[in-house]
């Protein structure tokens, strides 16, 4: 009878073994063991080598962790028989004593210190494993071939896509790990992929500072001394026909030769592209073709706007990029957690990752979601409130809206 003791003694301590290394070994961080393991780290390397391969450890400290569990009642049950013990309610203790100590604490610490133990329990699972190989291979052929009948493709498919990894930035904000500005940088590399010129154009049509490619030398002088910009769309009869861009770097070069025409000293070759491009297929032809300005068509060919590549980078990394120039040119005013006051040309898809809100994107900026919203323009002063927000017009000039103030509604308590 001492034996059987000794042996349910030992079959609870090796339940608990298997139940903690299993949970440690899936709950160890793979990208620290990477870094640990490139800095030459062997205990890191080997570790990685068996995390990364979990269809053979998963399968077979399962298979070592069921065997106690399934040995402990029946020997409990002889114990019990032998004793003269009530079957029920010394089953019931064995149940809630397997939960406890078996199950709940041994994985809980093993959740708590994930790495240290993996490394404590390598080298005996590795021995584990060895003893159970027929096993293992029996149990993975019998899974694989289950899957291929109902019909799942045995590839590997992407464990992590991008909503997981905003969903991660998520947390790690929640938690304190990022910053606020860190959050948008973030989000904005993530988004990138999934964006088209139309949702990030800041420039439409309307605001276009073009030269007539019949301008003079001294008007368009007077043109960029009053204006903050380096490249210029050079248009031939009207918006819709842009023939080229014109850099102020050679104005003065331009300067020696006044009689000529505009486009002697501009680029004859712009970049076009259309409002529903993806902007990282944008963002690569402006790379390779050299260019810092492109001139956005919609699908009837006419000029949208224009997109430059500051403005896709601002919208890689989530924040604006300003120079000595760029004095009022400023998308957002003030940010804190509960207000924000920006211009209406922000992208909806930039507003909401700073407010970590869901606005319907169906409208390319704020501007078009207010206007869609309220059906007219608003006058200054004017409030809408909406998906939890308040809208406050700031500004409204030439027949648009230029700055609003947006809170968060305050949610009565009854």
């Amino acid at each position: 009878m001492t034996v059987l003791f000794i042996a349910i003694i030992l079959l609870f301590i090796a339940s608990s073994y298997f139940s903690g290394s299993e949970t440690a070994l899936t709950a160890t961080n793979e990208m620290k063991l990477q870094m640990k393991a490139r800095s030459g780290d062997k205990k890191s390397e080997r570790l990685l080598k068996l995390v990364n391969n979990p269809t053979i450890f998963i399968p077979g400290i399962l298979i070592a962790n069921n065997l106690p569990n399934i040995v402990l009642p029946s020997l409990v049950t002889i114990v019990a028989i032998e004793y003269g013990w009530n079957i029920g309610i010394t089953t019931a203790i064995l149940t809630v004593l397997i939960i406890i100590f078996a199950e709940v604490l041994p994985k809980s610490v093993a959740a708590a210190f994930p790495e240290r133990i993996s490394h404590i329990v390598y080298y005996p699972t590795m021995a584990i494993l060895f003893v159970l190989r027929p096993f293992i291979f029996l149990l993975n052929l019998i899974t694989k071939t289950t899957i291929k009948l109902l019909g799942k493709d045995d590839g590997r498919e992407l464990t992590i896509s991008r909503s997981d990894m905003r969903a991660m930035v998520d947390i790690g904000h929640t938690e304190g790990t990022f910053e606020n500005d860190e959050v948008y940088s973030l989000k904005g590399v993530l988004d990138f992929p999934d964006l088209n010129v139309a949702d990030i154009l800041q420039t439409p049509r309307t605001e276009v500072d073009a030269l007539s490619a019949d301008i003079s030398y001294e008007d368009a002088k007077k043109v960029m001394l009053h204006s903050r910009y380096s490249r210029y769309p050079v248009y031939d009869g009207d918006l819709d026909n842009m023939i080229g861009v014109f850099h102020t770097k050679f104005f003065v070069a331009w300067s020696d030769q006044p009689e000529k025409a505009i486009t002697d000293f501009s680029d004859l070759d712009p970049l076009t592209v259309y409002e529903f491009q993806p902007v990282d297929v944008v963002f690569k032809r402006m790379l390779q073709e050299n260019k810092h300005l492109a001139i956005v068509l919609d699908e009837y060919g006419g000029t949208e706007g224009i997109l430059t590549h500051e403005e896709l980078i601002e919208t890689m990394i989530g924040r604006e990029i300003r120079d000595e120039t760029d004095v009022d040119g400023v998308m957002v005013k003030k940010h804190t957690d509960d207000e924000i006051i920006c211009d209406s040309k922000i992208p909806l898809h930039q507003l909401n990752n700073m407010l970590d809100g869901d606005i319907p994107d169906e409208d390319d900026n704020l501007a078009g979601f207010i206007l869609g919203e309220l059906g007219y323009l608003p006058e200054t002063g004017e409030t809408l409130e909406t998906e939890g927000l308040v809208f406050e017009i700031l500004e409204v000039g030439d027949r648009r809206i230029h700055m609003v103030k947006i809170t968060r509604q305050l949610v009565e308590v009854k």
